[in-house]
């Protein structure tokens, strides 16, 4: 089955109106083939916890070690081992996607004609600018007790996450706040989203002007082009958002991004992996 087949069949497009106003929103109704629906994501506080004991050896070396049920001696020495020596838990609240309301505005267009215009761009800027930073947000939803990542598509089979370059020293968490107010925030500018951001889940990284990014520096590079930060943004309990007009908003099931590379690109295909590590509470 082809990309965009399955993109038609699993991902789920919101529904957005013209936006003229907080009353005459409409509320997102989204449709899918297989009746999949779409909720996003709230986090507490990472608990964690762990024991110490202190060990000493035949050579009255002290050393102090996370405590395991289980312990072997050898030669006089205390070893011990555990599966988990720290036990470290995140969890996220989600919430369903009826508590968001979307809306339209004006169309928001890319800085760069073409793919070749942007390194182009890239390559005059970093002679004076050094090292471009950016950042994305992964915004979650779920849908039907599966969590579900907000896209932004463009055309029929570009995806990309909300984000984009941030300008000569602004701070990370800052200038993700403005690009997602500048992409999805409303356009009245006294009322803009109050935006969570949380943990930092993924560092990529460009090694030269072209398109292929890395989540580790490449060993033979000493000056990579381009950094790219992504952050997990908690959404609050309801909002309301705009979409540019020449965009589609969409929520894509973890299921369909993994392994997925081909359809979705290196970094949104991971997104199952690096989220693994939470546990998804679905109200």
């Amino acid at each position: 089955m082809s990309v965009a087949t399955n993109l038609t069949n699993n991902s789920t497009q919101l529904v957005r109106t013209n936006w003229s106003g907080v009353n005459s929103t409409a509320a997102a109704s989204p449709t899918s083939t297989n009746n999949t629906p779409v909720t996003p994501i709230s986090m507490t506080s990472p608990l964690i916890s762990s024991s110490l004991t202190t060990v000493t050896d035949q050579n009255n070396n002290t050393n102090v070690m996370a405590q395991s049920p289980s312990s072997v001696h050898n030669n006089g020495r205390s070893l011990f081992h555990s599966s988990s020596l720290m036990a470290l838990e995140r969890t996220i609240q989600t919430y369903p996607l009826t508590n968001y309301t979307f809306g339209t505005k004006d169309a928001l267009y890319e800085r760069d004609s073409s793919v070749q215009a942007r390194f182009q761009r890239m390559r005059e800027e970093f002679t004076t600018m050094g090292m471009r930073r950016s950042v994305e947000a992964v915004l979650l939803v779920h849908e039907h007790n599966l969590p579900h990542v907000l896209l932004l598509q463009l055309g029929t089979t570009f995806f990309k996450l909300p984000g984009g370059e941030l300008n000569p020293g602004e701070d990370s968490i800052e200038g993700l706040k403005r690009l997602l107010n500048e992409t999805l925030g409303r356009p009245d500018s006294v009322q803009q989203n109050t935006w969570l951001v949380e943990d930092v889940i993924g560092n990529w990284w460009r090694p030269n002007f072209e398109a292929p990014r890395y989540p580790y520096v490449p060993a033979h590079i000493t000056k990579p082009k381009e950094h790219i930060r992504l952050y997990l943004v908690q959404l609050g309990e309801s909002s309301m958002f705009a979409v540019p007009r020449n965009y589609k908003l969409v929520a894509a099931p973890l299921f369909e991004l993994y392994d997925n590379a081909s359809g979705y690109g290196p970094i949104i295909s991971s997104l199952p992996q690096t989220l693994s590590r939470f546990n998804f509470i679905y109200n």
